[in-house]
């Protein structure tokens, strides 16, 4: 009886060390490709995230600035022309919201988009855009917690798009990376 509860517990401590020694997971990553081009890569595989909202900043406490609000899709970022010898931070915060379809009305300027606000805690509504034969939808305009219209000039190819508005909640945030530019 003693042989087998030995080898149970080696058999125990050897499964428990890989967990103990390996690295948290990190999603975001970023690497220099040229002397001024920042690329951020990531992967979130977590069900029911609505997409993403990347932000720098050139200081690691802040002020953070927004990059992009991004699709669920979307895994990469180019930064690009960033100013010289210059240390940036990224970070990444997933979001999470229902989706709902706004009315639209044709003006001669573009269209107007209203919808009922039957959130309660956004942290914001997302206008996301599909256009005529694409894949995904993409934010294109982040508006106020509460709002119920926007008016909105599509570009030509987003004539015939397909509209939505989400109301977001932010979510779990990323670690932060940090790279410098070259010269």
């Amino acid at each position: 009886m003693r042989g087998k509860a030995r080898i149970a517990a080696s058999a125990a401590l050897i499964l428990a060390l890989p967990a103990c020694s390996a690295e948290p997971e990190q999603p975001l990553r970023a690497a220099l490709t040229t002397p001024t081009d920042i690329d951020l890569t990531w992967r979130d595989d977590r069900p029911g995230i609505a997409g993403h909202v990347l932000e720098f900043a050139t200081d690691e406490d802040g002020p953070y600035t927004v990059l992009q609000y991004l699709a669920p899709q979307v895994t990469d970022y180019r930064h690009p022309d960033l100013m010289p010898r210059t240390t940036f931070h990224y970070r990444l915060t997933s979001y999470r919201g229902p989706t709902a379809r706004p009315h639209l009305t044709e003006r001669p300027d573009g269209i107007r988009l209203t919808w009922t606000d039957d959130s309660r805690a956004e942290d914001g509504y997302l206008l996301e855009i599909r256009k005529k034969d694409g894949e995904r939808y993409d934010p294109v305009a982040v508006l106020d917690p509460g709002t119920e219209a926007t008016d909105f000039v599509p570009l030509p190819d987003e004539k015939h798009a397909s509209y939505r508005v989400r109301a977001f909640v932010l979510g779990e945030r990323s670690n932060v990376v940090r790279l410098t530019t070259g010269e």
